[in-house]
């Protein structure tokens, strides 16, 4: 009998995990969204394979409750301000969950509630984090004592366009989000928050085979639960652009254009990131035509047997031309729908609400992830070697 998947969201990555998982016979496929001519195109691509909704209110913990209820599996891919909440509906509703949703809140606050319903929920499961967090705990589990782990993450226009240098590849709120929510890290063993943008350098990668283009890197808060749970006293993440954005991106936010809190213009009620959003957003969407590449780089280091060791890990990935999936929208929702494949298939079975992290407390689960994305040509090469 098929398992039954309800996907919420059907934005630039859920459109993709939908499209994935109907590519299965072993499912059968609903997907949510208010936006009605992007669900007929995922239908329509999909073949008949998916099923659409425009029905459920996703503002409402109830209707997205009644929704899910009698699936065997839920998605989520709605952007971080509705993710709490959601995922608290489906916990209600007592089905399983895989959800890249971008949540300000710590989404552990549901734990309780999801042990006694008895529902798996694995959060952060995209690219990063998500398969970052999955291989930094796989790493520090490798080693006997963990010094560092530091990773640099990035998703970008494989050809830059001024003057944001930038296209959007996931919901524009959370990119926004990624600039103005404080950045936590790690640092000899003591949590520090600092402003988003902070610590920024530039980065020349030396990765075999591909060609990267110089980046900086700044502090966001990709740490995220990481920050607790892995046994390292020093953890850092830099998100990579092209150079110059911070800058570009500290003089937006210094004159209040991505706030949320509505002013008064000229006597109308306005959201000054709205405003933004109205006009800058157009100019940030990738085009049929254009490439956009993803790329991370960790490295763990520490100490086993007595000998200093490094454990590194690449992914490059760029946009599949063939079926139009930007890169972003495929290591994310990659990751996020082989989690949620693991949930249906019995191989993830720790009840409650999970980080990203602990998939890589099962090295079965780290092998099957890394081999269903590279089903997917999206590749992680990984060494290790003593320093």
């Amino acid at each position: 009998m098929k398992k039954k998947v309800i996907v919420l969201g059907n934005g630039l990555v859920g459109s993709v995990m939908a499209l994935d998982m109907a590519a299965d016979d072993a499912y059968e496929v609903t997907v949510c969204d208010s936006n009605v001519a992007s669900l007929e195109a995922t239908r329509k691509k999909s073949q008949n394979r998916v099923t659409v909704r425009s029905d459920v209110d996703f503002a409402s913990a109830a209707a997205i409750t009644d929704a899910v209820k009698g699936f065997d599996l839920c998605i989520g891919a709605v952007p971080g301000f509705l993710g709490y909440n959601m995922l608290g509906a489906v916990i209600e509703a007592g089905v399983n969950i895989s959800d890249i949703s971008f949540m300000p809140e710590d989404f552990r606050g549901w734990d309780e509630k999801a042990k006694k319903k008895g529902v798996v929920a694995y959060e952060d499961a995209g690219v990063a984090p998500g398969a970052s967090s999955i291989l930094i705990n796989y790493a520090c589990k490798c080693m006997d004592e963990v010094e560092k782990a530091i990773y640099y993450v990035g998703g970008l226009p494989i050809e830059p366009e001024p003057p944001f240098n930038y296209k959007v590849v996931f919901s524009a709120d959370d990119v926004i989000e990624e600039y103005v929510r404080p950045a936590r890290f790690k640092k000899n063993g003591k949590i520090e928050t600092v402003p988003a943008l902070s610590n920024c350098e530039v980065f020349d990668f030396d990765v075999p085979g591909v060609k990267l283009p110089k980046m900086e890197g700044f502090f966001t808060d990709g740490c995220r639960t990481l920050l607790e749970t892995i046994p390292s006293p020093n953890v850092i993440e830099y998100t990579l652009r092209y150079p110059g954005t911070a800058r570009d991106l500290e003089f937006l936010r210094s004159i209040g254009l991505f706030d949320n809190t509505p002013v008064k213009v000229k006597g109308v009620t306005v959201s000054p990131r709205d405003v933004f959003g109205h006009f800058a957003y157009p100019m940030m969407k990738l085009r049929e035509d254009e490439k956009d590449f993803t790329f991370f780089h960790i490295e763990v280091t520490g100490r086993k047997g007595g000998k200093k060791v490094q454990h590194t890990f690449s992914l490059y990935d760029e946009k599949d031309m063939k079926t139009g999936y930007p890169s972003m929208s495929r290591t994310t929702g990659f990751t996020c729908v082989i989690v949620g494949r693991m949930i249906a298939e019995g191989i993830l079975k720790d009840v409650g609400v999970n980080p990203p992290e602990f998939v890589g407390n099962n090295p079965k689960a780290v092998e099957f992830l890394l081999s269903e994305l590279k089903k997917r040509n999206v590749i992680v090469t990984q060494s290790t070697k003593e320093l």
